[in-house]
């Protein structure tokens, strides 16, 4: 069997072997959507994504997309040397010989000066406390605040003052500069001044790439090979391999802990210093970096190393706990198989042979030339191994037996049998007897109590050495695809196939099973091989293993498990099917045709940050929707016909980008407080919302099951139709209201107007007829009456007389009260005394009046309805009110005419009726006074008589 393989290789060679170790790295290219592949500076910034300066532009990258900024989008060059994030975000951009460049809120904006002609290629920036930006060139150095660039140091005019590379704040006034030909420079601000420190003549390289302060204000130095430690001007040398010299050249330091170094070496790859022993440990093409030319490494918040390279783009670097052992490993074969213990050796199956390393590290052939691919320990201590056309059994004592002839793929033996596995059949060799069990190509067997499992990909066998059989409740048509087998006792296994684990017992002759859905083992994908080490239970699937609480899950039916992942297709080829083994110092190993797979626990660094996330976008239907446009004091306002939104979530994540899943919901909708199943889809849609306030929110997870607990929330509102607002509605039934009681009105007003002129016009034509009937009867029949008196006097009969006299004087009366004669001739004043005294003189009431002169107040037909009032007044006075006394007052008041017409009479019990009334004499009277366009204000009581006023504008 070969999973032990190669790992315990590198116990018995050392640091030979460790040196041929492959670690994972993840490099992002241009294909991935870096603007280049050339990189040279490299930041985080406080939104966590990470900003990569190239000689070809600016790519910023939030772990699954790149954002690139070129001179098309503004940059004053597309080579960039370095970038810096001030205070207020915005990302600093130095160039070659082009100035400076910042990106604020995505927008480029170039700060041009001819100063910058002489400074050079920008190199470093710092910002001071109040907020000034110092800016580092090949040629000198600048300070920029509030729009305006100070030259601090021009080479130019102080050529000994230049080259000047990286840059660090010792205190708020003092920076420390590294230059390529001058060494180590001090500078302080205030009072300004520059001075040359160290450099070739106290003992450091003049070309000094790199400086950092540490808290204790040690400062450190990377130069051209070397590495130096200045401490209270005390300096102190680190000098590396001398053949490595023109590989370390220390370009970048980045302090690690209290107690490393991580630098960045242009030759040599990724050195990690330790600063106690002085140790630098190399991670270079040897162990898998893409490129040994490293110039700036930073770690991100979630425990990433990045580097820039020449060449290889940005390259990802987490931790050493999964490594690749090659092929290619200096030993005395191209290949290992398989490994054992065997006499207190390790026994090594290669293509060359069998060695045996023993615990002093000294190598022995054991078998040669000829390629051993098997090896098991018998119960005897022999030793088992196949060739390419035999089987062999080696004793302690060197000598070989030939067990039998072929080929085969897989061995085992114990005390009663000996199973030799071929592609079409197992030979089985006892005691007595040899014999063929005809079955396929086997994957493993594992005893359990009196038999044998017999794990193949097409399902689970029991055998008893003689003959193969199902085991029950496993039909193979239900349960096939298995990868892998371990015995968890001596009647106990677990099996995995592809979509499941099995956990089967043997208890006196009866198999008990369980069977667990290979789901409940979240993030577990193609799975390959399963290892039982004690209470733990291994699983290997695509990029990750994983580690099951064993106890929990045969008992409480419980999966409770850590998972390790490595970075995606870290193994070009997966593990091979059941060949995980766990070493006795917890390592985990597993084959594959790209070498021997190690995990090293205790080096795995978990990710236990939950994503920064933001909104990428929102989309009007097609368009970016630009949020000003609609913000509001109220919040983000949309017309009703603007419904149609799109959003694209992001999570800002670097370890497992490829695993981040999304979780969203839309408040205001049905069902909105529930969220949305996982998604991998980082791009929603909501189409056609009816109006109304909604919240989108959203949130996500980091690859690896770890959800960001505060989700990010949008908020806007979708406005109702003019048509459906409470206050068109309104405005609408007041509008029509309005207009009906407008229409009411005016109708009514007309009507009105059309009836008082009806009205007028019959009172006119009353009075016309009146007075045509008045002139008939005092012209025509009045004549005739006074000729017929006048004749019947001259004739002597008195009674004759009397009655034509009588007739003529009733007749007069009569034409007096059709037209008052006296209103024309003497005027309203007299023609009213004459009706007060006329009424007084034929009735038993006593008028009394006070009436002052209005001819020349009223109008003739002003007049005539005046009198005609006071006419009809009185007739209902004599008529109804039985009257002893009454009272005619007619006064002019300022702007009117009052007349006041009172009695002492029986009055009535409400003065409306004489409103109301169906007399016509009231009626008119009423009439007239609105052609008066007067005011008419009756009151009366029970026996105490009935006061009549009417008040006529003048």
């Amino acid at each position: 069997m070969k999973p032990l393989l190669l790992y315990l290789l590198l116990i018995c060679f050392g640091n030979g072997v460790l040196s041929a170790q492959q670690y994972q790295f993840k490099n992002y290219k241009v294909e991935e959507g870096l603007v280049s592949n050339e990189t040279l500076d490299m930041l985080q910034d406080s939104k966590h994504r990470i900003w990569v300066s190239t000689v070809s532009g600016i790519s910023c990258f939030d772990g699954q997309n790149f954002t690139n900024y070129t001179i098309e989008n503004g940059l004053a060059s597309n080579v960039c040397f370095s970038i810096f994030e001030d205070s207020k975000e915005r990302i600093w951009v130095g160039t070659f010989n082009k100035g400076i460049s910042f990106i604020e809120n995505g927008k480029v904006i170039n700060i041009e000066s001819e100063k910058f002609k002489n400074l050079g290629i920008v190199t470093s920036f710092l910002e001071g406390e109040d907020g000034a930006i110092y800016i580092f060139c090949v040629g000198g150095a600048a300070k920029y605040i509030d729009g305006k660039i100070t030259v601090l140091i021009d080479s130019i005019l102080t050529p000994e003052f230049s080259d000047f590379e990286d840059v660090a704040w010792y205190d708020n006034n003092t920076i420390y500069i590294a230059t390529t030909g001058k060494g180590i420079f001090k500078m302080t601000l205030n009072p300004f001044k520059i001075e040359n420190i160290y450099n070739q003549e106290n003992g450091i390289n003049n070309i000094c790439y790199s400086v950092v302060v540490d808290k204790n204000k040690n400062i450190w130095v990377g130069a051209y090979g070397e590495l130096y430690k200045i401490v209270n001007e005390t300096l102190t040398k680190y000098k590396f391999k001398p053949e490595d010299f023109d590989k370390n050249r220390i370009h970048n330091i980045h302090l690690e802990n209290e107690d490393q170094l991580y630098l960045s070496l242009e030759g040599n790859g990724l050195g990690i210093f330790n600063k106690k022993t002085g140790d630098l440990e190399l991670i270079n093409e040897s162990k898998g970096l893409p490129t040994n030319y490293i110039y700036r490494t930073i770690k991100d918040t979630e425990g990433n190393f990045w580097m820039t390279s020449y060449g290889e783009g940005i390259i990802r670097f987490r931790d050493t706990s999964f490594k690749v052992y090659k092929k290619e490993l200096g030993l005395p074969a191209k290949s290992a198989y398989a490994a054992t213990y065997w006499n207190n050796e390790m026994i090594l199956a290669t293509d060359n042979g069998l060695l045996a390393i023993s615990e002093n590290k000294e190598v022995k052939t054991l078998v040669k030339d000829t390629q051993v691919k098997n090896i098991f320990v018998t119960p005897a201590n022999t030793l088992l191994f196949t060739t390419n056309g035999d089987v062999r059994e080696l004793s302690t004592n060197g000598s070989q037996k030939l067990i039998d002839k072929g080929y085969y793929n897989l061995l085992y033996k114990d005390e009663k049998y000996t199973f030799l596995f071929e592609t079409e059949r197992i030979k089985v060799l006892s005691k007595d007897a040899t014999y063929f069990i005809k079955t396929n190509r086997s994957i493993a067997i594992v005893p359990i109590e009196d038999r044998y499992i017999l794990c193949k990909v097409s399902g689970l066998f029991q055998t008893n050495g003689i003959k193969v059989d199902t085991i029950p409740g496993l039909n193979r048509s239900e349960h096939f695809n298995f990868r892998s087998i371990d015995p968890v006792s001596k009647n106990e296994v677990i099996a995995g196939s592809e979509s499941k684990i099995y956990y089967i017992k043997l208890d006196d002759g009866q198999f008990q099973t369980k069977i667990y859905d290979m789901k409940r083992f979240k993030n577990l994908k193609s799975f390959k091989a399963l290892k039982v080490d004690n209470n733990d239970l291994w699983l290997a699937g695509r990029d990750l293993f994983m580690k099951v609480d064993l106890g929990n899950l045969l008992k409480n039916d419980t999966v409770i498990a850590k998972t390790y992942k490595t970075i995606p297709n870290f193994l070009k080829n997966e593990v091979d099917f059941n060949s995980l083994f766990v070493t006795k110092d917890d390592k985990v190993l597993a084959s594959s045709l790209d070498g021997l797979l190690v995990f090293d626990e205790t080096a795995y660094v978990p990710l236990t940050k939950p994503p920064k996330i933001d909104l990428g976008g929102v989309h009007l239907f097609s368009e970016p929707l630009i949020d000003s446009l609609y913000r509001t004091k109220k919040g983000i306002m949309l017309p009703y016909e603007k419904n149609y939104l799109s959003f694209s979530m992001q999570a800002i994540t670097f370890t497992y980008p490829e695993n981040v899943y999304y979780k969203y919901r839309m408040k205001g909708l049905r069902d909105g407080d529930e969220w949305s199943q996982p998604t991998k889809d980082p791009n929603v849609v909501f189409s056609y919302l009816p109006p109304g306030a909604y919240v989108f929110e959203f949130t996500a997870d980091n690859g690896d099951g770890l959800w960001q607990q505060n989700p990010y929330e949008y908020s806007f509102t979708i406005t109702v139709p003019f048509w459906r607002t409470w206050i068109f509605w309104a405005s609408v039934i007041s509008f029509s209201t309005l207009l009906f009681f407008f229409i009411y009105y005016y109708r009514n007003k007309a009507e009105k107007k059309r009836n008082e002129a009806y009205t007028h016009n019959l009172i006119q034509g009353q009075e016309e007829e009146r007075i045509r009937v008045a002139r008939e009867l005092h012209d025509s029949v009045g004549q005739k009456l006074m000729l017929l008196a006048k004749k019947t006097k001259s004739t002597g009969n008195p009674e004759m007389e009397f009655l034509a006299t009588n007739t003529l004087e009733e007749l007069r009366t009569i034409s007096r009260g059709l037209h008052p004669a006296n209103l024309e001739r003497l005027g309203p004043t007299a023609a009213i005394i004459n009706l007060i005294n006329e009424v007084d003189n034929n009735t038993n009431i006593f008028f009394t009046h006070e009436i002052e002169d209005i001819d020349t107040l009223l109008s003739r037909d002003a007049s005539l309805h005046l009198y005609r009032i006071i006419q009809e007044v009185l007739n209902n006075m004599v008529k109804h009110a039985e009257a002893k006394a009454a009272t005619v007052t007619i006064e002019k008041k300022k702007n009117t005419i009052e007349a006041t017409i009172s009695d002492n009479g029986k009055g009535f019990e409400n003065s409306e009726k004489i409103r109301t009334s169906a007399s016509l004499g009231m009626k008119t009277l009423l009439e007239r006074a609105k052609i008066l366009h007067s005011k008419i204000d009756i009151k009366s009581q029970i026996n105490k008589g009935t006061t009549v006023t009417l008040t006529i504008p003048i």
